[in-house]
């Protein structure tokens, strides 16, 4: 009985460490972009209110490192470059030590959007994304800018945006159906 105890231990001391990867640690350093140079590499540019700002939990599997990410979603009020509709979905790195930027709903924005290898929408501290008010420069180097084309409702997707960790509850689900069968097995083990 004490082998059986012993590698039930050891079983469930192996699945916490699978679940428990050590956070990577980041530091932001921005390089200064000029504003032109900035609306010629961004993917696009608009003015936006943030209307939803949730946080995401991204991991590649069971093991790997463990990612929270920003979803801001976007009511567009003019488009400068690269999107045509009313509500657009931006992501960032949430904590500004990663170089996300904290953004505030019901803020306008002059937003600067690059596109990931996936094809999604992003923003970060080191983009000339700001606060509509302290834009000036680059609103009078953007010009009058047009109203979007297309009009959107991202909010059902934004519902489906979720920080859960479901990979911890598959393994405390394992460890608790092996913790019964172990139980069950030690117990007709007894009987006999």
């Amino acid at each position: 009985m004490r082998r059986y105890l012993i590698a039930l231990t050891l079983l469930v001391t192996v699945s916490l460490m699978l679940v428990s990867q050590p956070h990577r640690a980041f530091a932001c350093s921005c390089a200064s972009v000029e504003p032109k140079e900035a609306i010629e590499q961004a993917e696009a540019v608009f003015i936006g209110t943030l209307v939803q700002v949730k946080q995401q939990r991204k991991q590649p599997g069971i093991v790997g490192p463990i990612e929270y990410r920003d979803a801001n979603l976007f009511e567009v009020t003019t488009v400068f470059k690269g999107v045509n509709q009313s509500q657009v979905i931006v992501y960032d790195n949430g904590a500004e030590e990663s170089c996300g930027i904290d953004l505030t709903a019901g803020q306008s924005y002059l937003v600067y959007v690059y596109a990931n290898k996936e094809g999604e929408y992003y923003t970060s501290l080191c983009s000339r994304t700001a606060e509509l008010s302290k834009a000036g420069e680059d609103i009078s180097l953007l010009g009058e800018g047009m109203k979007p084309e297309k009009q959107t409702d991202l909010k059902s997707e934004m519902k489906r945006i979720s920080n859960k960790d479901y990979d911890l509850e598959l393994v405390i689900g394992t460890i608790a159906i092996v913790l019964a069968a172990a139980i069950i097995f030690i117990r007709r083990k007894r009987k006999k």
